[in-house]
C-alpha cells in the first residue's frame, strides 16, 4: 500500500473570489470530532479493511503499512501531525485521558518522543507515515488511556479561508474594499469591525457574552508557542485593548483583530494603500 499525497498552491485572493459564493451549512464552523471518528473517515478514503479496525479497537497497533498510513492520516485530520513540523502534544493529548495519580505522564512521553522529533521535516511521505506512528505509540503507551469523546479539532487554512469569505459576504465587503483600506480605516470602519466578530463567532474562537476563548484560541492559533505564555499574552493585549462599547462588533475588532496577528493576517493581506485602484 502506498500512501499519497497532493498539493495545489493558490493565492489568497483567488481563493476568497472562488468561495464567496459559498455557505457554511452550520451555525458556526466549529469542528469536532472523537478519534474513532477521524479513525473511519481516514479508513475510508484509504480503503482500510474492517478487520484493520478491529484490530486498533483492540488496542493492537501493528507495525505495518496501513497502521502506518492510517495514523498519519488521522494525524493530519485531527491536526496533531504535520509532516514538516511534526507533533502538537497539546492536540493530541486532548484525545487521551491520564491515568489518576500519574504525575509522570508527560515526562515519560516527552523521553519516547524525543528521538522521533530529532528526524521530522523530510517531506518523504514512507517517512512522514513511519514517524507519525511512532508518535502516536509513545502517546498511546505513556500518556494515558484514549477516550471516545469529541474534542476541537482547528481549521486548516482553507476552512479559514472559507469562512472569511462567508462573512465578507454576509457583510457586502468586497476584495476591492479591503484593498482600499489602510489602518486607521480599518479602525473606523463598522462593516470591517462586524467581518472580525462574524469571524471570531463562526470559528469559535469569540462571543459576545464570554469574549475571546483563549482555550480555542490557543489551539487554532498557538502551534509553536507555549501555552501558559501565549495565553497570558493573550489575556493581557485583550484587557488593554477592551474598551467600553455600545457596539459588539467594535468590542471583537478590538479583542480579536488588534490582539492576534493569525485573525489579521485575512485582512492584512489585502491592506495595499498605495494601489493605483483606490
Amino acid at each position: 500500500m502506498v500512501c499519497r499525497r497532493g498539493a495545489a498552491v493558490v493565492t489568497l485572493t483567488l481563493v476568497l473570489v472562488g468561495l464567496t459564493g459559498s455557505s457554511c451549512q452550520a451555525t458556526h464552523c466549529l469542528l469536532q470530532r472523537s478519534f474513532d471518528e477521524l479513525v473511519l473517515e481516514c479508513a475510508e478514503l484509504l480503503s482500510i479493511p474492517p478487520s484493520k479496525l478491529c484490530a486498533l479497537r483492540e488496542g493492537l497497533l501493528r507495525n505495518d503499512t496501513e497502521t502506518k498510513c492510517l495514523l498519519r492520516c488521522v494525524g493530519l485530520s485531527g491536526r496533531f501531525w504535520s509532516d514538516y513540523t511534526g507533533l502538537r502534544m497539546d492536540l493530541l493529548g486532548r484525545y487521551f485521558t491520564p491515568s489518576i495519580g500519574d504525575t509522570e505522564y508527560v515526562n515519560r512521553t516527552l523521553a519516547c518522543l524525543d528521538g522521533v522529533s530529532s528526524r521530522v521535516g523530510r517531506p518523504c511521505v514512507k517517512e512522514s507515515s513511519e514517524l507519525a506512528f511512532e508518535s502516536f505509540v509513545c502517546f498511546y503507551h505513556n500518556y494515558g488511556n484514549l477516550h471516545r469523546h469529541q474534542v476541537f479539532v482547528p481549521l486548516d487554512n482553507l476552512q479559514l479561508l472559507h469562512v472569511t469569505a462567508r462573512c465578507m459576504e454576509v457583510q457586502g465587503i468586497t476584495v476591492e474594499d479591503l484593498l482600499c483600506l489602510g489602518e486607521d480605516e480599518l479602525d473606523e470602519n463598522e462593516n470591517v469591525h462586524c467581518l472580525v466578530r462574524c469571524i471570531g463567532i463562526q470559528t469559535g474562537i469569540y462571543s459576545d457574552r464570554h469574549g475571546v476563548n483563549m482555550d480555542l484560541i490557543y489551539l487554532q492559533y498557538g502551534a509553536g508557542y507555549d501555552e501558559r505564555k501565549y495565553k497570558e499574552e493573550a489575556y493581557e493585549c485583550v484587557q488593554q485593548h477592551s474598551k467600553p462599547s455600545c457596539s459588539p462588533c467594535r468590542q471583537a475588532y478590538h479583542n480579536l483583530y488588534k490582539c492576534f496577528e493569525n485573525v489579521r493576517n485575512v485582512i492584512t493581506e489585502f491592506e495595499m494603500p498605495d494601489s493605483d485602484e483606490c
